[in-house]
C-alpha cells in the first residue's frame, strides 16, 4: 500500500496543511498506543461496537455514517488487536511528513482520493521527490477529525478486503512515519501516514531501522 514538493528536498522544514499540528501528534500518539498497548486499544474497538446498526455506525453527538460492511470486520479487528504482540512506538520522520504533506495537500486542493496522485505518482515516489528513497507504505483515512476515530478507521479497514491498512500499521518492521491531516472538499476531513523502516525510505541495514 503503499505533487510537486511544496519545499525544496534540502529544506525539511515542513509546512503543514490546513490543520493544527496538535491534531498530527495526537494521530501519531494513538497510533503508537494501538502497537505499544493493543490490549487497550482491543477495549477501544469493543466500546464503540454498540453503537452499529447492520451497516449504518451511529453514536451519540457523532455523525451517523454508513460502512460497507457493518460490525463484522469490527469483531475481526478486536480478535487481531487482542492477538497482537506489543511493537515499538513510530518515531516521527522529516522527509516522511513531508511527503504525506505533498499528498494530503493536493487532494485539499483537487477533491481526488487515494494512493496514486494525479500525475501517477506513488507514495514511493513522493517520498523520493523529498530526498529519501522507495521503501514506504501509506495510509489514508477520511470523514473523521477525531485522532481516535481516524486510527480506529484504519485498523477496522472496512471495505479494504486485504485489510493492509491494518497490517501496515502493526508492522514491527515499521518505526517511522510522518502525518499530514486537513480538509478534503468532498468526505471533510483527510489524515494521511506515511510509514517506512528508516527515516526517509532508505532500506533497512542489516534488517534493523536506521536511527535518525
Amino acid at each position: 500500500m503503499f505533487v510537486m514538493p511544496l519545499i525544496m528536498a534540502a529544506n525539511l522544514m515542513v509546512r503543514l496543511p490546513d490543520s493544527s499540528a496538535s491534531v498530527e501528534y495526537a494521530v501519531l500518539a494513538e497510533l503508537n498506543r494501538a502497537r505499544t498497548n493493543p490490549a487497550s486499544f482491543a477495549r477501544s474497538l469493543r466500546e464503540q461496537r454498540p453503537f452499529y446498526r447492520g451497516k449504518l455506525f451511529s453514536r451519540p453527538g457523532a455523525a451517523v455514517y454508513l460502512t460497507e460492511e457493518g460490525v463484522a470486520p469490527v469483531d475481526e479487528a478486536i480478535t487481531f488487536v487482542s492477538g497482537a504482540t506489543v511493537e515499538l512506538p513510530l518515531l516521527p520522520a522529516s522527509v516522511l511528513t513531508a511527503a504525506a504533506v505533498d499528498h494530503q495537500v493536493e487532494q485539499r486542493d483537487t477533491g481526488t482520493v487515494g494512493h496514486v496522485g494525479p500525475d501517477g505518482s506513488t507514495p514511493s515516489e513522493r517520498v523520493r521527490r523529498r530526498g529519501g528513497n522507495v521503501y514506504v507504505g501509506e495510509v489514508i483515512a477520511y470523514g473523521s477529525t477525531d485522532p481516535a476515530d481516524i486510527v480506529r478507521q484504519l485498523v477496522v479497514d472496512d471495505g479494504v478486503a486485504d485489510r493492509g491498512h491494518r497490517r501496515l500499521l502493526f508492522d514491527p518492521a515499521l518505526r517511522y512515519a510522518g502525518v499530514s491531516c486537513g480538509s478534503h472538499p468532498v468526505y471533510r476531513y483527510m489524515c494521511v501516514v506515511t510509514l517506512g523502516r528508516t527515516p526517509d525510505g532508505q532500506p533497512a541495514r542489516n534488517g534493523t531501522a536506521r536511527r535518525s
